[in-house]
């Protein structure tokens, strides 16, 4: 017997305690390829030993809040049976108003403010804003659909001490463009929407607090398809014809320009607001907020299901 087979006979001689505390040291994403490894393996990678690892700590406390009592049960599942299913089912919880899930690859905790947990200016005049019940495939019972505004601002805030740390997030909004829209496309000569993301980390007896903050450009509504996005990152020129002279409007090409892209799982679109990191376990506030306030252009049509903040993975 070589070395390397005789290193494997050895592995697989270790007690299961020995092996599940092995695993539990990796990543969800390593459990799961590890119990196909052999059955002495599997038994290990599945135990409550290992998914409790990859579990949040304050996991049944947030579940103690879920609006469905089968949610509020669900603590008593295996461990793995527990974290598959925040993976893929995310709960409801504070009378629909937010949802709570796990980052399948690294466990991490997601959220997701609700219309309804967003602070929306004009939200509660129904001539500028109307709320839609039981849209399909909204994960929330109501939803927000834009009647009619020039000042467009939205504004989500969520307790950092919520966030996993030693993670790097991103905000998206969650929405969808009904057909009679108006002022949400990307035009030459017209401001584009702004987000701002501030994060601000509670001070204490050593150190003061801090506030960061960011900024990107949005494209709500790609009005040529996902090739607009190419469009957006080059210098672009329109001619305006007038009698006797022409009107020439310029946009600088915008590298950074954030722009919508369809989700898979629900049919709704999302963009990207910003992204910000969550060193350790830090008291604050993180506070994303979209606006079109500059160009004043009235606006219709957008239908805002919520705002998610959930890891950002690089590939």
């Amino acid at each position: 017997m070589d070395c390397a087979a005789a290193a494997a006979a050895a592995i697989y001689r270790l007690p299961e305690q020995c092996v599940a505390h092995a695993i539990a040291m990796t990543t969800p994403g390593d459990a799961l390829s590890s119990s196909a490894v052999s059955p002495a393996f599997r038994a290990a990678a599945d135990s409550d030993a290992v998914w409790d690892r990859f579990l949040p700590r304050d996991h049944a406390a947030v579940l103690a809040r879920a609006d469905d009592d089968d949610d509020r049960r669900d603590c008593s599942k295996s461990k793995k049976e527990l974290f598959t299913r925040l993976c893929s089912r995310p709960v409801l919880l504070d009378g629909a108003t937010m949802s709570f899930g796990l980052d399948r690859r690294s466990g991490a905790r997601c959220w997701m403010m609700s219309a309804r947990a967003l602070s929306i200016v004009w939200g509660d005049d129904p001539s500028c804003w109307t709320w839609t019940a039981d849209l399909p495939g909204s994960r929330f019972p109501e939803v927000a659909e834009l009647v009619d505004v020039c000042w467009l601002e939205i504004t989500g805030k969520l307790q950092l001490s919520l966030l996993s740390p030693r993670t790097t997030y991103a905000a998206y909004l969650v929405y969808a463009i009904t057909d009679d829209s108006y002022g949400l496309e990307c035009n030459i000569g017209m401001l584009p929407p702004k987000a701002t993301i501030t994060v601000v980390v509670s001070g204490n007896g050593t150190k003061p607090t801090s506030t960061t903050s960011t900024e990107n450009t949005i494209c709500l509504q790609h009005m040529q398809g996902e090739e607009e996005t190419a469009m957006h990152r080059r210098r672009q020129e329109y001619v305006r014809p007038r009698k006797n002279y022409g009107w020439k409007l310029v946009r600088e090409a915008d590298m950074d320009i954030r722009c919508p892209r369809r989700r898979g799982d629900d049919g709704w679109t999302e963009v990207e607001l910003g992204e910000f990191a969550v060193a350790g376990e830090e008291d604050g506030v993180v506070e994303v907020s979209l606006k079109e306030v500059e160009c004043q252009r009235w606006k219709r049509g957008l239908i805002v299901q919520g705002i998610e903040i959930r890891p950002k993975h690089t590939n």
